[in-house]
């Protein structure tokens, strides 16, 4: 009897240690897929996030290469009006065309690159968050060519063709002069008539070997804008894409 007894209380115990250990094993497993559901619904939030602070940065560049895009061709367009113009004789009377071609030209093709998302992304390791593969090689596709773009701007290769005509422009133009009437120019577009000059507009020299250098210059000058005008069309259409894909895959308006 006492054996029997001794039996029966071992079999009761065994199972109740059992069913602690079930017990906790699935409370355990159960808080590990909880802690994983949460850390899974918050990479989701931090990658939609960036998603959405990407948008913000392509807006941005969107509206800097709108912009080069309608004024590049007039600058390209200019530029030759303006060795255009320094071919004809007699100079002096040109003098109002030559200075506003110059204000038209001046302020140049600017390339800006609105690149915090992407950075932060690439810095602090979030581009692993970047679950979907075609958005992830979207954005790098044109954070390699905005950057390709950016590199150009201010490569020796654009430099050696501006430097020399904006140093010989110096020596024949007022160039004080070009940046007091370039908001009357940018103003009066259609209007050239309506532009205010301060005073009447004279050329620091009229020497024919160096107004045929700077014809020279100017024109390899020009094709700095051209390479800036095709990068900014290439990347506008990128941007646009882009954009498109990622309002699309993370259901965003």
């Amino acid at each position: 009897m006492e054996v029997h007894a001794h039996t029966h209380s071992s079999g009761k115990k065994w199972t109740h240690y059992f069913w602690e250990f079930l017990m906790l094993f699935l409370a355990v497993f159960c808080g590990f897929l909880a802690e994983y559901q949460l850390e899974h619904k918050i990479e989701k939030d931090r990658e939609k996030q960036f998603m959405k602070s990407l948008l913000v940065d392509l807006e941005k560049d969107s509206a800097s290469l709108a912009y080069n895009i309608e004024k590049g061709p007039s600058i390209v367009q200019y530029s030759d009006s303006l060795t255009s113009e320094l071919k004809k004789r007699p100079l002096q009377g040109r003098e109002k065309r030559i200075y506003r071609f110059l204000a038209l030209i001046s302020d140049g093709i600017n390339f800006r690159y609105n690149d915090r998302t992407v950075s932060q992304l690439r810095n602090s390791g979030g581009f692993r968050l970047v679950t979907k593969l075609e958005v992830s090689n979207a954005v790098l596709d044109y954070d390699v060519l905005m950057r390709e773009a950016q590199s150009y701007v201010g490569s020796n290769e654009s430099w050696s063709f501006l430097q020399p005509a904006i140093i010989k422009s110096a020596t024949i133009f007022d160039i004080d002069l070009v940046f007091k009437i370039q908001e009357d120019v940018l103003k009066y577009f259609n209007q050239p008539d309506s532009v205010h000059f301060p005073e009447e507009p004279r050329l620091i020299i009229y020497d024919e070997t160096a107004i045929r250098q700077f014809n020279s210059m100017q024109r390899y000058a020009q094709l700095t804008d051209q390479v800036k005008l095709y990068y900014s069309n290439k990347a506008f259409e990128q941007n646009r894409v882009l954009n498109s894909l990622i309002r699309k895959e993370y259901h965003l308006k």
